[in-house]
This record gives C-alpha cells, structure tokens and sequence, in this order.
C-alpha cells in the first residue's frame, strides 16, 4: 500500500494562462505561486492548489458529460452572494441553482470550459 499525506495540486487545462489566472484569482481570490511563462501557473487558496496548463484546445470529458472539475463548498449564507458575483462578471451559469442533498449547487464554467461547482 502506498500512504500518501494529501493532494499536492490539481492540473486544470486552459488555452490563455492570462486569462485563466485573472479569472481564478478575481473570482476565488486565487493567489499566483508560480508562473512558468507560457507553459504552466501555479495558485493556491490556501490549502488548495490547482496548476493551470496551456493547452492548445481544452477537451474535457467530465465537462462534456456536466460534471465539475471542481467542486467548491461554501457557507449557505454566502451561495447567495457568490451567484450576485458570477452573474456581475458576466459569467454564463451552465446549470442551476437547483437543489441537492444538502443545499443547493450551482455549475458555471471557467474561461477554458471546464465546469465548476459551488454548493
């Protein structure tokens, strides 16, 4: 059995680093951690840390099937206010809010396509 301590970080394909950095960052409030020009950037909302590539052309499987790449949790009192911001930045929401168990989900995706969830 291999034993692990965590997940380091999670590879997310893009096809603009600039544009995907700016959106993880006025978004989520994503800080840079490291920019390998042109290839890859690393953020972290501590302690979560995603690695944008560049790709030529984003082919996302788990998007194509309305799956999220990632899924973040947030406070009920704040679901609210979340969907206020992703609608003022113009943002298309792909699906939702509608409930689930537990509360509520709503799925937008990033300027890649790659489908993300806020419940």
């Amino acid at each position: 059995m291999i034993i692990v301590e965590g997940i380091d970080h999670i590879n997310i394909a893009v096809t603009d680093l600039e544009v995907a950095s700016k959106f993880y960052s006025e978004l989520f409030d994503f800080e840079v951690l490291s920019d390998r020009e042109g290839e890859s950037v690393t953020m972290t909302l501590d302690p979560i840390k995603i690695c944008l590539v560049k790709v030529e052309k984003v082919q996302n499987q788990l998007s194509q099937l309305g799956l999220p790449t990632l899924s973040f949790t947030m406070d009920v009192d704040d679901f609210t206010d979340a969907i206020n911001e992703i609608e003022s930045k113009g943002i298309k929401i792909a699906k939702g809010p509608e409930g689930i168990e537990g509360g509520e989900s709503l799925l937008f995706a990033d300027p890649g396509g790659n489908l993300i969830e806020i419940y």
